[in-house]
């Protein structure tokens, strides 16, 4: 992320990165799914976790993303991410889940 960049913007190209080489690693969408629920290279996922939860917290700070959002949320979506489908349903899914850790639908209704 860059100065000027909104931390949501920068979450969501990571969303779209993890879904695209998860296509191809399938390593990678088990990890995802298991990430910090069992044993690994802690420090590993520790890292993870920190960077994904400075994310969080700029997008917060940006009125982007939902007090509520966790660690936990984006690796629940990660988890759930559609790697067996054609590139378009792969491309659109982000467009689907970016609005439920956000701020923007309850902005829209205010």
């Amino acid at each position: 992320m860059t100065a000027g960049d909104r931390a949501l913007d920068a979450l969501t190209a990571f969303l779209d990165r993890v879904i695209e080489q998860s296509v191809t690693d399938h390593a990678l969408k088990a990890s995802a799914q298991t990430l910090g629920a069992e044993p690994g290279d802690r420090a590993d996922e520790d890292r993870g976790s920190a960077a994904v939860a400075a994310l969080i917290r700029a997008g917060q700070a940006d009125g982007d993303i939902d007090p509520n959002v966790t660690v936990s949320d984006i690796y629940l979506l990660f988890s759930t991410a559609p790697t067996d489908q054609p590139p378009a349903a792969r491309a659109r899914w982000p467009t689907l889940v970016t609005p439920g850790p956000t701020t923007r639908a309850r902005q829209a209704e205010s």
